[in-house]
């Protein structure tokens, strides 16, 4: 059974096709980069350089989210690398070859909240500054103080995921173990503030259903629809690795991940893997401080994942085999499959 991703846009065609055109306005180079990120896996293409770069700002978390990987003692994060934050240097050098290679998408969250990267909106401003196309983050807001938002829509930064799982406090705070429900949502309203008439950042909502708060979802969506650009539902999935799953009693499905054909992920001490759901970097190609991008994407160990994902055996890596049941698993719970 081929597998669906485990997350959707709530919105309409005309509300997404609105969303599309007010992150890329009358910029072909953004359409042309969203062209490619959609359709060259399909096609098992790659371009000479990635189309996207996430990096890590920080491994590090000041929440332990019921469903998140951080509160799992079988996922140690942190312990992957040999720093929890990444440096304005190392940081730099990842903006510098992006604007030298035109890759037209960079990422500065991953398996941390990246706030508490002191270096976060200098980082934004550093990359806007350089000309890369979209540069985005994913934060749980709760740092996101006036002054970071004013920094963040002076920076000009495109795009701005916050996740908020709740729409009551009860609900919120039993999921964001350590969140303030109401500090976060003030952080939102000063955000939404400061930015006003501004296109900039582009802010999208993501909500993550569990049995905690699915009763919540459509009071969530209708309240904020009207108040946010974007918003998207995603369903819980666990966070494999060969280090807590056996790969060889997990079933085998109908999958072939886009991921290395789209991006790579640049961790906080500059090691690079080949995917953002691989939490503990077990496919490493390399270190972003001894290897250039362009050098990491055409590596023999990353050509050798596309070519088992596109003939089929992707199960043959540990990593990929997890997290594909992991995909699996979380549609069918959602009721997106028919099992």
């Amino acid at each position: 059974m081929k597998l669906e991703r485990n997350w959707e846009i709530k919105a309409g065609f005309l509300t997404k096709a609105r969303n599309i055109y007010r992150k890329g306005g009358f910029n072909p180079a953004f359409y042309a980069y969203r062209y490619r990120f959609n359709t060259y896996p399909d096609k098992f293409k790659i371009g000479k350089y990635p189309l996207d770069i996430i990096a890590e700002a920080s491994n590090i978390c000041n929440l332990r989210c019921s469903m998140c990987f951080q509160c799992d003692q079988e996922l140690p994060v942190a312990k992957t690398t040999k720093v929890s934050l990444m440096t304005m240097d190392t940081f730099k050098k990842i903006a510098d070859e992006c604007a030298r290679y035109r890759i037209p998408a960079l990422k500065l969250n991953w398996r941390g909240e990246p706030m508490l990267n002191s270096n976060f909106t200098e980082m934004v401003r550093y990359a806007k500054a350089k000309n890369i196309l979209e540069v985005t983050s994913l934060t749980n807001a709760t740092l996101m103080d006036e002054h970071i938002c004013r920094e963040i829509v002076d920076a000009k930064m495109d795009q701005l995921v916050i996740s908020i799982d709740g729409f009551t406090k009860e609900a919120y705070e039993k999921i964001r173990i350590g969140a303030d429900y109401d500090t976060v949502l003030s952080n939102l309203e000063n955000l939404i503030s400061i930015r006003g008439k501004l296109k900039k950042p582009f802010i999208r909502l993501q909500y993550t259903e569990s049995d905690l708060n699915r009763h919540e979802t459509d009071n969530f969506y209708h309240y904020w629809k009207n108040r946010v650009d974007e918003i998207t539902v995603s369903y819980c999935q666990d966070f494999g690795s060969p280090e807590k799953n056996n790969a060889m009693n997990t079933p085998i499905h109908e999958f072939c991940c886009k991921q290395p054909f789209q991006r790579l992920v640049v961790m906080t001490d500059g090691n690079v893997c080949v995917c953002a759901t691989d939490i503990m970097g077990s496919i490493s190609i390399g270190n972003i401080h001894d290897s250039s991008l362009k050098e990491l994407w055409t590596s023999p160990r990353i050509n050798e994942v596309r070519e088992q994902h596109k003939t089929g055996y992707y199960h043959l890596n540990a990593m990929c085999r997890i997290c594909a049941h992991n995909i699996f698993l979380a549609n069918k719970k959602a009721g997106r499959q028919d099992i």
